[in-house]
């Protein structure tokens, strides 16, 4: 699920590899035993543990909450929200992301994404220009909301938070 199969999708090297199972821990043990990757707990609060195989490849295992369709409804971006059976068969993409892939746009799943988790807004900018896309209107809209800065403090944490950025880019979270 995730960006693993977006970017199969879109023809690009597979790094990090996102797996959703009924018991995190032992699915993470299994595969690291067969393919001689290191298992750790990533977040014990979160039962998500990830395997690391020759140093650059991870593959993360999380606990399933209730069904795929709700997992993926819990993702950022459309893009990001499809998910492959590992046992085979078709696409889970119930918010639209492979005509999101095609059209090369970038879609919040839900209007509160930039409100559960406030770093997916330089995820967005980083996306938007690793992969080339555009913000859906309603998701540049999020963004700009929910970037404002409230205060000189975080200002300053905004400015610092996109100094590495290239200046259109500063403008569009600006």
């Amino acid at each position: 699920m995730g960006g693993a199969v977006r970017d199969e999708l879109l023809g690009r090297p597979i790094v990090d590899v996102d797996v959703v199972c009924r018991d995190p821990a032992a699915a993470a043990r299994a595969y690291a035993k067969r393919s001689g990757g290191f298992p750790f707990a990533l977040s014990e609060q979160h039962s998500s543990w990830r395997v690391v195989l020759d140093g650059r490849r991870t593959v993360d295992f999380t606990p399933v909450h209730g069904s795929i369709e709700s997992d993926l409804a819990r993702r950022d971006f459309t893009v990001n929200a499809i998910a492959i059976p590992v046992d085979g068969g078709e696409h889970v993409d119930p918010s639209g992301g492979r005509e999101d892939l095609q059209l090369r746009l970038l879609r919040a799943v839900s209007e509160t994404i930039f409100e559960d988790d406030p770093l997916r807004l330089l995820r967005a900018v980083r996306l938007e220009e690793e992969l080339g896309f555009r913000l859906a209107p309603l998701t540049e809209e999020l963004v700009r909301k929910q970037s404002q800065p409230s205060s000189v403090c975080s200002r300053r944490s905004a400015a610092r938070s996109t100094s590495g950025l290239t200046p259109p880019t500063r403008r569009a979270i600006a």
